[in-house]
């Protein structure tokens, strides 16, 4: 697509063609080829044809650039980031770990306490070796339920939410320990984002969620823009790894039905209905865009033939 310089009145996208950087102007996307034959007045007609061109398409190229640095477009989603975050990624494979137990426990304590139990209880049976089988096996059951009853595939949602601001401080903390620093903070909101989308997905209608998730990215870029004002550095090594991005951060946002459905949180649902003047608006830009681009396709087509014209004549 051809974008339209400052300095000169035109576009200043360089494209490589045949083996060489050329310039696309507006000239040369609405240069005429009048044949060898042609009147004085046929040529004074291609002139004029040619000119008038040229006008619309710098009045177009213009108009569209103008749009684009008005309507900024984000380099990935404002709230949960980089769909390929490691992060992320690592998070939700932590809740799956059945090493988590529900109610906070691991299974390490759990299989320490039930062992715990199970010894006691074989000694005061002492030396009854048809009593002590029994008994063995009856523990083994327990156990077995106990562990059955805390798996992870039946945490709730406190529980989940629980690890999952484990796994953010575990991966963030400069210190053991550390739960107040800028990059942990925005760790465990992230966190707490991921889990709240998750939630809005499956109560699209649950607005005081949808409000406290909104309130809770907000505070997520302050927080991230006091980092970057107080250590850039580890700003952007954080913000890498939450999978956002400096204009995410930067760029004021808040959750509204139409980020819902441009980002297709709830599919193709239509949330945004679009007034007769708003829909001829967003008609008018999309044939824009297109005439735009067969500016870019005529420009190549004109060089081609001018270089063809070229090699002809010589």
């Amino acid at each position: 697509m051809f974008k339209a310089g400052f300095g000169i009145r035109g576009f200043s996208t360089m494209t490589p063609l045949m083996n060489s950087a050329v310039m696309l102007t507006p000239k040369l996307a609405a240069r005429q080829f009048p044949a060898s034959n042609s009147t004085r007045s046929r040529l004074r007609a291609l002139k004029r044809k040619e000119k008038k061109l040229k006008k619309q398409i710098i009045k177009d190229v213009n108009t569209l650039k103008q749009h684009q640095e008005t309507n900024l477009s984000l380099s990935v989603d404002p709230v949960l980031g980089n769909e390929k975050c490691v992060f992320i990624q690592g998070m939700r494979q932590y809740l799956k770990d059945t090493t988590n137990l529900a109610q906070g426990f691991t299974r390490e304590e759990v299989e320490k306490l039930l062992y715990g139990a199970e010894k006691a209880s074989l000694e005061k049976i002492g030396t009854n070796n048809a009593l002590y089988e029994s008994t063995r096996a009856l523990e083994e059951k327990k156990k077995r339920a106990v562990l059955t009853i805390l798996h992870s595939r039946n945490t709730n949602k406190a529980d989940k939410k629980t690890l999952a601001i484990k796994y953010a401080k575990e991966n963030f903390q400069r210190f053991d320990g550390d739960t107040g620093s800028s990059e942990v903070q925005a760790a465990i909101m992230t966190a707490k984002i991921h889990l709240g989308m998750d939630h809005l997905k499956q109560a699209f209608k649950d607005k005081s969620h949808l409000a406290r998730l909104n309130q809770l990215v907000q505070q997520r870029q302050l927080t991230l823009k006091y980092l970057k004002k107080d250590d850039p550095e580890r700003y952007y090594h954080v913000i890498s790894r939450l999978g956002l991005t400096d204009d995410v951060i930067m760029h004021e946002f808040s959750i509204s039905y139409q980020y819902l459905q441009d980002y297709k949180v709830f599919g193709d649902k239509e949330l945004v209905k679009l007034s007769e003047k708003q829909r001829k608006k967003k008609e008018a830009l999309v044939a824009l865009s297109k005439r735009v681009a067969e500016y870019n396709v005529l420009a190549k087509q004109n060089y081609e033939k001018i270089a063809q014209l070229s090699d002809e004549n010589q």
